[in-house]
C-alpha cells in the first residue's frame, strides 16, 4: 500500500509540475524553463540526500557515475526537455495524457530487460490505461493536426518524453536496488541533468531570469514546477524501491487527472478541455484501479 500511495503522490507532483510549467512558459522559453526547473528540483533533493543518505553517496563506486549519467540523459534530455517542449506546443493537458503511455513503455522495458513478470490483471489494467488515453486524445489529435500541422511535433515530443520516462523508471529501479537510497538516486540524476542541460540553455536561462525581475511571475512558476517535479521524482523512486515497475508506472500515470483538475481551476483559458478528454481520463482511472488490484494478487 505504501507503494500505491507514493505512486499517487508522484502523479500529483508531475501533474502539478505540468501546469506550473505551462504558466512559466508564457514568459520563458521551454528550454530555459526546463533547466530552471531542474536546478530548483536539485536543491532540496540534494539537501535531503546529504542529510539522510550521505553514507550511500560516500560508498558509491566509480562505475555508478556512468549509470547516473545515463539516468540524467534519459530522464532530463529525453524526458523533461521533450516534455516541456511539448507543453509549449500542445498544452499541459494533452502532453500529460500522451505521457501517460510511459506506463506501457515501462512495462515493456521491465519485462524484456529486467525480467519482471507482472500478473495478468496488471497487464489488463495497463491496456485499459492505453484505451483511456486513446479516447482522451483521439479527437483532440485529429482536430489539432487538421488546424495546425505543427502540433504533430508536439505530440511526437510528448511521446518521446513518455518513452524516456518509461526507461527512467526501469533504470531508477535498478539503481535503487544496486546502490541504495532513492534520495541519493534522485539527487545524482538531477546533478547530471544540470550538467547536460547547462551547455544547451545555461546562458539563455540566466538572461531570461534577469529579464523577469520586473515581473517574476513566469520565472517563479517555472521554478515552482521544479519543486513539484522533485516531489514527483522522489515519491516515484521510493515507490520503485517498494514495488515492481509494472505496478508503479501505471499508477503514476494518474498525473493527467491532476493536470486536468488544476488546468480547469487555474488555466482554463489556456487549455481546451473537451468531454472526450475527461471521458478518457475516467477510463484511465479504471485502468489504474485494475493495476492496483492486480498488484495484490
Amino acid at each position: 500500500m505504501d507503494a500505491i500511495l507514493l505512486s499517487l503522490l508522484s502523479g500529483f507532483g508531475f501533474g502539478s509540475a505540468a501546469i506550473l510549467a505551462r504558466v512559466g512558459m508564457q514568459g520563458m522559453s521551454p528550454l530555459s524553463s526546463t533547466l530552471l526547473s531542474v536546478v530548483v528540483s536539485f536543491c532540496p533533493t540534494a539537501f535531503l540526500a546529504l542529510v539522510f543518505a550521505f553514507t550511500d553517496i560516500k560508498d558509491l563506486p566509480p562505475v555508478a557515475l556512468f549509470w547516473f549519467f545515463l539516468l540524467g540523459v534519459v530522464n532530463f534530455l529525453g524526458g523533461r526537455t521533450s516534455s516541456y517542449q511539448a507543453i509549449g506546443r500542445i498544452g499541459a493537458s494533452r502532453t500529460a495524457a500522451v505521457q501517460s503511455t510511459a506506463a506501457v513503455f515501462a512495462s515493456i522495458f521491465a519485462i524484456t530487460l529486467t525480467g519482471e513478470r507482472p500478473h495478468f490483471v496488471v497487464l489488463l489494467g495497463t491496456l485499459t490505461v492505453v484505451i483511456g488515453l486513446t479516447t482522451a486524445l483521439g479527437n483532440s489529435i485529429r482536430e489539432g493536426v487538421a488546424s495546425n500541422k505543427g502540433m504533430l511535433i508536439g505530440f511526437g515530443l510528448a511521446l518521446v518524453a513518455a518513452a524516456s520516462y518509461g526507461g527512467t523508471n526501469v533504470i531508477a529501479k535498478e539503481l535503487t536496488e544496486e546502490y541504495g537510497s532513492p534520495l541519493m538516486v534522485s539527487a545524482m540524476g538531477l546533478f547530471f541533468g544540470i550538467i547536460l542541460l547547462s551547455p544547451l540553455a545555461g546562458a539563455s536561462t540566466v538572461r531570461e531570469v534577469k529579464a523577469s525581475r520586473g515581473n517574476p511571475r513566469f520565472a517563479l512558476s517555472a521554478g515552482f514546477s521544479g519543486l513539484a517535479a522533485a516531489t514527483g521524482v522522489i515519491a516515484l523512486y521510493f515507490a520503485l524501491e517498494r514495488a515492481d515497475v509494472t505496478v508503479v508506472s501505471p499508477i503514476v500515470s494518474t498525473n493527467p487527472i491532476f493536470t486536468l483538475i488544476l488546468a480547469q481551476i487555474f488555466i482554463s483559458r489556456m487549455e481546451n478541455l473537451t468531454k472526450w478528454l475527461f471521458l478518457g481520463v475516467g477510463i484511465t482511472v479504471l485502468g489504474v484501479i485494475t493495476v492496483t488490484v492486480g498488484s495484490t494478487l
